[in-house]
């Protein structure tokens, strides 16, 4: 395992916004800054003096071929953003890009088949998903306290004038057409408060045109651009981005409405974030102040780096990311942000802005995942071990008659038996000896009866080859147990060992793939623990009718 090494990280962009990154890399206790990247040669060395890094480029290809990098912090304009990661996702080098992720459809499909084709991390740094309050409603709602959402909408209101001069690029890219340009800061947010659902459908309008830039011309982009979007199973969302009119900035504008609870962010300066939970405050009249949820409702991430992100830009979400995107490539956590993920917030503002053109007319929004259907990993659903309860291993317990033990060289003949017997057909000799080779040290554990010496159940500590999700994670693997054994805890037994064993060797992300149809071994999982990963747009789907078969057999007796 390297779950504790460190990874030298290119950022390109390094003089403007990629000097944050570059700074800040080394809070992260494992990502180092090794070189920094930018065309502004006369900045270049200053640069590379503040962020600590060995080397400077200023060339982009020089850095990929001699920079001696595994990983690059793309903070540079944005219709660079998505040639620069291709490049680097070809040569196997992790990318963590800024918004949005691309500036026409056409590019975004080639990022996402670069993505499909490389094993290399790809997330895109959508840092407000990270900020507090947006965490905080994330759980509330992952914990069923807002019942079923359905409607959202997000506001970036933020004048860029003086910045056009500066960084002219903006005059195109942010101001210079029609339509939602960067809107990925309101809907990447509510995007995570619907779990499963991605955007189908857009439509546009805009307020007209009354700023004019630097040389007196009208701004090509309306003032202010709001954007309807239809989702997947149903909810609405609007998106306001206005770039242009003159007003106090309020860049986190939110709101959220479920069947069981609501929540709308402050606007102003001295108003508080506040919510109403069905089940807090029974009466609709009154609301309460997000805040006096964040001690019980503080995601894990946020309460294991408290300390460290007090002042950091983006209400954390500068660190947070880094962290996000650290973890995702030593395999700790899944890719929060992957390429479908950040289509998903990126797509929508790219098909705006034909809407606008065609007079705010309704237009379907592509689904990433179909551009690479064929290359996506194995349709398994998957499931990990919550960070949180690795310091809590589950107890191994087995009624009398039975006792845990390690696989043994004698046992390979009731080992292909039980396999038999539990569904897995084709086990072998030569198969026992080819997963031998993938487990860690003491990692296959097999349960006894005493009275007859039978074999019946089994699962292995798994680590290799490398599955796409999670490049260093664990896996826990090949779980089957004799069915004349049934009901009596064996498979959760062996299960709760391999899981003990992981943790004994340092593992921080420990996972499992399965199918649909394997009912009562998604029953042990769930109960033990384990938590879905819902890493492709259907997956919110299946696992609702996982949920309703196991709850019918329940109800079956």
């Amino acid at each position: 395992m390297e779950s504790c090494r460190t990874i030298d990280v290119g950022v390109v962009g390094a003089v403007a916004r990629g000097q944050t990154f570059a700074e800040m890399l080394a809070r992260t206790g494992s990502l180092r800054c090794r070189a920094v990247c930018d065309t502004n040669e006369p900045a270049l060395e200053e640069a590379r003096r503040r962020a600590g890094a060995d080397a400077a480029f200023a060339d982009y290809e020089d850095l990929l071929a001699r920079g001696g990098v595994e990983a690059v912090v793309i903070g540079t304009p944005m219709p660079l953003h998505v040639p620069m990661a291709v490049a680097a996702l070809d040569r196997g080098i992790h990318v963590l890009s800024e918004v949005p992720a691309g500036v026409s459809v056409e590019e975004c499909r080639r990022l996402v088949e670069a993505a499909a084709r490389s094993r290399a991390v790809y997330m895109m740094g959508e840092n407000y998903v990270f900020m507090r309050p947006n965490q905080v409603v994330r759980r509330l709602v992952r914990e069923g306290l807002f019942g079923e959402p359905y409607y959202a909408e997000g506001e970036y209101l933020h004048a860029v004038h003086e910045l056009q001069v500066s960084t002219p690029w903006r005059r195109r890219w942010q101001t210079g057409i029609d339509g939602v340009t960067y809107g990925t800061h309101s809907l990447g947010p509510i995007l995570q408060w619907m779990p499963g659902q991605r955007v189908t459908s857009v439509c546009c309008a805009g307020s007209g045109r009354h700023w004019r830039d630097a040389h007196g011309e009208l701004y090509e982009n309306e003032d202010s651009c709001v954007m309807l979007c239809r989702l997947s199973r149903g909810g609405l969302a609007k998106i306001r981005v206005d770039m242009l009119s003159e007003r106090p900035h309020a860049m986190t504008n939110y709101a959220l409405q479920g069947t069981d609870g609501a929540y709308e962010s402050a606007r102003a300066h001295g108003e508080r974030d506040r919510v109403w939970l069905r089940a807090r405050r029974p009466s609709p009249d009154v609301w309460e102040d997000l805040r006096d949820l964040e001690p019980s409702h503080t995601p894990e991430l946020w309460a294991a780096h408290a300390a460290e992100l007090k002042g950091v830009g983006h209400g954390g979400g500068d660190l947070l990311e880094l962290l996000a995107w650290r973890d995702a490539i030593l395999g700790r956590r899944p890719n929060e942000i992957d390429v479908h993920a950040a289509m998903d917030m990126t797509l929508p503002g790219l098909v705006s802005q034909e809407s606008i053109r065609r007079g705010g007319a309704w237009l379907p929004v592509p689904d990433s995942r179909d551009w690479v259907s064929g290359r996506l990993p194995p349709a398994q659903l998957h499931m990990i071990w919550p960070e949180r309860l690795l310091g809590a291993p589950p107890e191994v317990c087995l009624p009398p008659g039975y006792e845990i033990d390690a696989f043994r060289a004698a046992d390979e003949q009731a080992l292909c038996d039980l396999m038999a017997k539990a569904g897995f057909q084709g086990w072998t000799a030569e198969r026992v000896a080819q997963v031998r080779r993938t487990l860690i040290p003491g990692g296959w554990f097999v349960v006894r009866h005493r009275p007859s010496g039978a074999l019946v159940a089994t699962a292995n500590a798994n680590n290799g080859p490398e599955p796409p999700l999670f490049p260093e994670g664990g896996e826990l693997g090949w779980v089957a147990a004799d069915p004349a054994h049934a009901g009596k805890g064996l498979g959760r037994a062996v299960c709760a060992a391999v899981v003990r064993r992981f943790i004994e060797a340092g593992y921080r992300t420990i996972f499992l793939r399965t199918d649909d149809h394997r009912l009562p071994a998604l029953k042990v999982y769930l109960d033990m623990g384990f938590e879905p990963v819902l890493f492709r747009g259907d997956m919110a789907r299946r696992w609702e009718n996982v949920r309703a078969a196991l709850a019918a057999r329940r109800n079956a007796g």
